[in-house]
């Protein structure tokens, strides 16, 4: 017999009951309240979301999945949303969900997803699984994240970077416009893409360059023109607006005969002006975009390009125009090469035959008081061995090793041999005559080739001024050298001979009487310096400017006069610096030039006393004029 509940339990159970209810209707409101935030998370998310159940049918999308992909959750609510999935794709989450790993109930990938528009979209998606304790499926849930602008944006970058690395790679500008319209193709997804140009007359269009997926068709655009109102580009070239169109109207027929010319129809277009800063030079277009419209990214990418293109066929209307005038300089520039060669040969045989017979007179005329003639005589020659001087100096700038008149000479005299001997033999008693006429012509047209030998320059350089010492010393100038020895140099003597004669003269004949002239050798780093100081009048900035370019005078005109070498002022034939520079460049040393214009004599028209002493006894400000010219002979490499 079951015995009754006494009224304390009965009191103490519904007091439980009530306990339990009251915790049941607390966890209860908790539940809605957990669901209700639950729900209101997903309406805010900004990334859209999609639940699914058991049997991967969608209970549940958030307000930014229909604002992505256009479907609302009563269209695609108890549908398995695969109106949202590209058709070659619909496979994919299945084939993954399976092949995911037992203890993983994550799972993220990048894929592409449809609007529904159509609109093909660039996503990633995090899929979170929930499975029960057999590892079935319970449901899922999936956020999904639109990265096609972010994608897009890079591609575009990636190219724009591309194209900017490649230019120096492209001199030709059909191959550069050829990779830029490749580039555009890809990027836009597009069926061709075009770069084209106005003719001179600005009346018709030519394409420059064209990409095409049929390379039959590429070839046909490419040999096509077209007068400038036939196509929608002469609109952009008279408004200086890109165009694009999507959707053509009715009248698309108007362009029937450009899609015939083209061989294929073009169903959308963008059509970007290349302007340049006063101008419209042609059009960059791109047509038939493979998946979708063309938008405003599409065409805001276009025109940043158009800015690289136009650049690049600027770059490339400048450089033709160098090369053509750069062809015409050197034709020019050859062709005063050989006029000046020219004349420099040709004075060098009228030359040197006054100067032998000078020397002819001067005999005869021993006879007569040396006083009445001698003076006009010596005038005469150290004027003609200026003349020689001269075209030596051309000689070495122009650099012709052989001459037509040698050949002719040296034909005519070995033709002649005999008769000449025996015709100077009867009238003047010599013998060897020939060998010395041989000899001569040798001397006069025949450019010895130049062997590279090693020089320890500061032996050569106290040579030359031994050499030179005796015309020094005419002079009132102390000269004053430190020469320090190291390893040789490699020259060929003849031009470092020249080199160095010449700058120790040039800056005796700028230095005034009582100046000073240094005269340093030393080593320094890989190589020898070989330094000339003086301190004379200096030379005017302008004059530093054009001092090596080649007979330029620093004085004026009208106080230019020929004097004897080595003397104050002695007029320089003005070829010297030009040469020295012509060897620097030719044996791979170099040589520069600093100086300071004594402050007495600011201008080119002033004119130095001649002497320190003089010129302290004027007022103003001391003589401080002073010029450097360095060489730079660097070590044979195997040194």
């Amino acid at each position: 017999m079951v015995q009754k509940p006494t009224y304390e339990e009965l009191e103490s159970r519904i007091k439980t009951l009530e306990k339990e209810a009251l915790e049941i209707k607390e966890a209860d409101r908790e539940t809605r309240i957990a669901s209700r935030n639950h729900k209101r998370f997903l309406r805010f998310l900004p990334y859209p979301v999609l639940v699914r159940d058991a049997k991967e049918r969608i209970t549940y999308l958030n307000p930014a999945f229909t604002d992505t992909f256009g479907w609302t959750l009563e269209e695609l609510k108890g549908q398995e949303g695969r109106q949202y999935v590209p058709e070659v794709l619909r496979d994919e989450l299945k084939s993954k969900i399976e092949t995911l790993p037992d203890k993983k109930s994550v799972l993220q990938f990048n894929t592409k997803r449809l609007t529904k528009t159509g609109k093909l979209l660039d996503v990633i998606i995090r899929i979170g699984i929930d499975k029960d304790a057999d590892n079935h499926l319970e449901g899922l849930i999936t956020v999904l994240k639109d990265v096609t602008m972010e994608r897009r944006n890079k591609r575009n970058r990636d190219v724009m970077n591309r194209i900017s690395h490649v230019l120096p790679q492209y001199p030709d500008l059909r191959k550069l416009l050829f990779y830029v319209n490749t580039e555009i193709k890809g990027l836009l997804g597009a069926e061709s893409a075009n770069t084209i140009l106005l003719d001179k007359t600005q009346t018709e269009f030519y394409f420059i360059s064209a990409v095409h997926d049929d390379p039959a068709t590429q070839e046909r655009i490419e040999k096509t023109r077209f007068p400038v109102d036939d196509l929608l580009s002469g609109q952009v070239v008279k408004t200086g607006r890109p165009l694009m169109i999507n959707d053509f109207p009715g009248e698309h027929n108007q362009y029937e005969s450009r899609d015939l010319k083209i061989g294929y129809k073009v169903k959308n277009l963008i059509l970007v002006p290349l302007r340049t800063k006063d101008r419209i030079i042609g059009i960059l277009a791109a047509d038939n975009k493979k998946a979708g419209d063309f938008d405003y990214t599409d065409l805001e990418t276009l025109t940043t390009i158009a800015a690289t293109v136009v650049l690049s066929i600027e770059n490339a209307r400048v450089s033709r125009e160098l090369r053509k005038a750069y062809e015409e300089l050197k034709s020019l520039n050859h062709a005063k090469d050989k006029m000046i060669s020219h004349l420099s040969h040709e004075l060098k045989t009228p030359v040197a035959i006054l100067l032998s017979s000078f020397k002819i007179l001067s005999k005869k005329m021993a006879d007569l008081p040396e006083a009445t003639w001698q003076p006009t005589l010596d005038r005469v020659q150290r004027n003609l061995e200026r003349i020689v001087g001269i075209e030596g100096e051309v000689s070495d700038i122009v650099e012709r090793k052989e001459f037509y008149h040698k050949n002719i000479f040296s034909l005519i005299l070995s033709q002649c041999r005999d008769e000449f001997e025996s015709l100077i033999a009867e009238e003047t008693g010599e013998k060897g005559v020939i060998a010395k006429i041989s000899q001569k012509i040798e001397n006069l047209f025949v450019t010895q080739d130049l062997d590279i030998q090693n020089i320890f320059l500061n032996h050569f350089v106290e040579k030359r001024i031994k050499t030179i010492k005796p015309e020094i010393n005419r002079r009132n100038i102390s000269l004053i050298s430190r020469l320090e020895s190291s390893s040789p140099i490699q020259m060929p003597v003849e031009p470092l001979k020249k080199t160095v004669d010449g700058l120790i003269r040039n800056a005796i004949e700028n230095t005034p009487d009582g100046g000073k002239i240094e005269v340093l050798v030393h080593p320094e780093g890989n190589g020898m310096h070989f330094v000339v100081k003086d301190h004379g009048i200096g030379l005017t900035r302008e004059a530093q400017k054009r001092i090596f370019e080649g007979f330029f005078s620093t004085q004026e005109t009208l106080n230019y006069s020929s004097k004897r070498p080595f003397d104050f002022n002695a007029g320089g034939k003005g070829a010297d610096l030009l040469r020295m520079k012509i060897f620097s460049e030719k044996y791979h040393f170099k040589i520069s030039m600093t100086s300071q214009r004594c402050r007495r004599i600011p201008e080119d028209k002033d004119a130095c006393p001649g002497s320190i002493q003089a010129c302290s006894e004027l007022p103003g400000p001391p003589c401080d004029g002073m010029t450097i010219v360095t060489c730079f002979f660097p070590f044979p490499e195997n040194s």
